[in-house]
């Protein structure tokens, strides 16, 4: 089985992001991303970034990468350092068992 998806991530579309403040290692993590139907055991996922709205002033600095992989959900890790600042992402994601 197979399954994709685009996430849009960003300090519009979600209260907890905190990646356009600060400085130093910050984290933001998706709400639960659901998989449907659910997959008979936890599945691989891939992402990719798609898109970036950053700070031109400064360094761009970005990982992602999946997190809590469940057979029926996972979660996305978006993470910067330093002075970078992240307004949003765009992640494509594609999982498989």
């Amino acid at each position: 089985m197979i399954q994709t998806g685009v996430g849009d991530y960003s300090y519009v579309t979600s209260r907890e992001w905190n990646l356009n403040t600060g400085t130093g290692e910050r984290t933001f993590q998706t709400p639960d991303i659901p998989f449907d139907p659910p997959f008979p055991a936890p599945p691989k996922v891939a992402l990719a970034l798609s898109g970036i709205d950053s700070d031109q002033a400064t360094n761009l600095r970005v990982e992602v990468y999946p997190h809590d992989v469940e057979s029926d959900e996972f979660n996305i890790i978006v993470k910067t350092w330093d002075e970078t600042v992240l307004y949003g992402v765009w992640i494509t994601w594609i999982a498989h068992d």
